[in-house]
């Protein structure tokens, strides 16, 4: 029986913390609970908001008709609709974004709605201000973004004959990058159920969405709740548990990651003879300083054949800054692999896609050409400054809808570009000159149309996969070999040069994605900042840039 499970056999306590650094097992533990004859048969809930690991939790509790497995946001939508009598919601990533600049255009003042809302902190009037907006930009349904819908919940939820009590144990993923927000739900909800909180303050990432590290550690400690850890690293090798707690030590000697709660990450104590032979063929990790340019792909290219030789069905993953992705995406292309970009992020403040949101906006016009969400994303592309802000001003205090306000001019323009779209879409007509010179107008399409032109790489018969992504994403992900590429100073420090908390985290991230072998490689810097802070006994040096050069 796992030390989990004794706890929530034997305690009286409601809420359970656990320290689980990154491989130690935590849907094996999970799988544990939800099999024991404590919890067989009844309701577990299974909550976290990254998307790659939902659906890996999903397809691990496929069996069990008694596990729901959910994001947050996506639980949280329920929810409302439960509370609601099934009310519509639709979904917006950018509205807080959107009402805030409304209020700062028409009342003059700046309130930053995404920061309130994180911080589970908006004033009356500011809430007053968000549903009377929300209301004018939804259509048919309620309207949300993904922070306001969690925030609706919560003042639902502070009725708590209105708390859900059909969960015998909720169990929540990533802890450590929750923010003020997301943890009210999650303590209304353990009001009325039983609660085990899991993640690892090491791996927080998310500071650009307030998230509060300092939560896990606070409650670890709390005579309130009962505490456990998982210590042991099932997924990566030797030299990488040993990497990851050198770093850490040296960080902290540093006065890194303070007040970080203190885990134990550690080698299994059981090895099977396959896991003691892969820490002997992979005793160091490997660094390549100083390649970019064709040799950074050629070296990459040649590493990856040269590392799944022996077994071609092995995981590969590139960890690239994205500046770095389009080159190394075609560089690879040419060389014959068969990339897939992975971004697990995709409803999160990251994901700031410019064209992404137009393309949405026209399709949501080539429907409903008066909708005033989408008229108000592609009004920048037909007014001033000025001009928007004496629309918006005028709309939101009339009550008008922002179709209604513009000049005939601004009219037909919206319509020819929603016809192009169209056209475009479909695909059945030729484009002029004409046509393609406005595209690029609205969309900037020199990237795609060159790709038009010379063709896209195709995939060739028994291509070798490899999957991409960024630091900031690869959680959640694991890979037999992993490249870490631009660990220069010029990625892994700030503005100011300073090396930060952050990205210590991130760096420790993707380390630890690694199951096998772990390369790293700089563009330029023979010494990088970053490796200051694990031990040289740890890393076998190849000079191939130099000797390129």
């Amino acid at each position: 029986m796992s030390d989990l499970l004794s706890m929530l056999e034997s305690s009286d306590k409601n809420l359970f913390i656990g320290l689980a650094g990154p491989g130690t097992g935590k849907s094996h533990t999970f799988k544990t609970v939800v099999k024991s004859d404590l919890y067989k048969g009844k309701k577990v809930l299974i909550l976290s908001f990254i998307n790659k690991l939902v659906d890996d939790l999903i397809e691990d509790f496929e069996p069990y008709e008694n596990v729901e497995v959910s994001t947050l946001h996506a639980f949280a939508l329920k929810t409302y609709s439960n509370l609601t009598k099934g009310a519509e919601v639709n979904l917006e990533p950018d509205l807080d974004i959107i009402i805030g600049d409304d209020h700062l255009i028409i009342n003059g003042e700046e309130i930053d709605f995404v920061d309130g809302l994180y911080e589970n902190n908006l004033s009356k009037d500011s809430e007053d201000f968000y549903s009377k907006s929300s209301e004018y930009y939804s259509y048919n349904s309620r309207l949300y973004s993904f922070n306001s819908i969690i925030y609706a919940v919560n003042s639902l939820l502070e009725d708590e004959d209105k708390i859900p009590k059909n969960y015998d144990l909720i169990l929540v993923d990533e802890f450590q990058d929750f923010n003020k927000l997301e943890f009210a739900l999650i303590d209304l909800l353990n009001k009325k159920n039983k609660v085990v909180l899991v993640g690892d303050d090491d791996q927080s990432l998310y500071d650009w969405k307030n998230a509060k590290p300092e939560l896990i550690r606070e409650l670890h400690l709390s005579d309130e709740t009962d505490s456990f850890s998982l210590d042991h690293c099932y997924r990566c090798t030797e030299v990488i548990i040993n990497t990851v707690n050198s770093l850490v030590s040296n960080a902290s000697k540093k006065n890194f990651l303070k007040g970080r709660a203190v885990k134990k990450f550690e080698v299994p104590p059981a090895l099977t003879p396959e896991k003691v032979e892969l820490f002997k063929k992979y005793p160091k990790i490997d660094f390549i300083p100083c390649v970019a340019g064709n040799q950074l792909i050629y070296q990459l290219s040649k590493s990856i054949k040269s590392d799944i030789e022996e077994n071609s069905n092995s995981r590969i993953l590139v960890i690239a800054p994205s500046h770095l992705r389009n080159s190394i995406y075609d560089g690879l292309n040419r060389e014959g692999f068969s990339v897939v970009e992975y971004e697990l992020f995709a409803n999160e403040g990251k994901n700031n896609i410019k064209h992404k949101k137009l393309i949405e906006a026209f399709t949501v016009l080539t429907k409903r050409k008066t909708d005033n969400l989408a008229l108000r994303k592609v009004v920048p592309l037909y007014l001033n400054e000025r001009q928007q802000k004496e629309l918006l001003s005028k709309a939101h205090n009339e009550n008008k809808g922002i179709w209604r306000l513009l000049d005939s001019g601004v009219k037909s323009m919206i319509e020819s570009d929603v016809r192009l779209f169209k056209k475009v879409r479909i695909g059945k007509e030729d484009l002029t000159s004409d046509d393609l010179a406005r595209m690029n107008e609205l969309f900037n399409l020199k990237n795609l149309l060159s790709r038009l032109i010379k063709g896209f790489s195709p995939i060739r018969k028994g291509s070798i996969e490899v999957e991409m992504t960024t630091a900031m994403s690869s959680k959640g992900l694991s890979a037999d070999y992993v490249y870490y590429l631009g660990i220069d100073d010029r990625d892994m420090l700030n503005k100011s040069g300073d090396l930060t908390d952050q990205k210590i985290c991130e760096f420790l991230v993707g380390i630890t994605r690694a199951k096998k072998k772990l390369t790293l490689v700089s563009l330029k810097d023979e010494n990088p900042t970053i490796l200051n802070l694990i031990d040289s006994q740890f890393l076998n040096v190849r000079n191939i840039g130099k000797a390129g050069k």
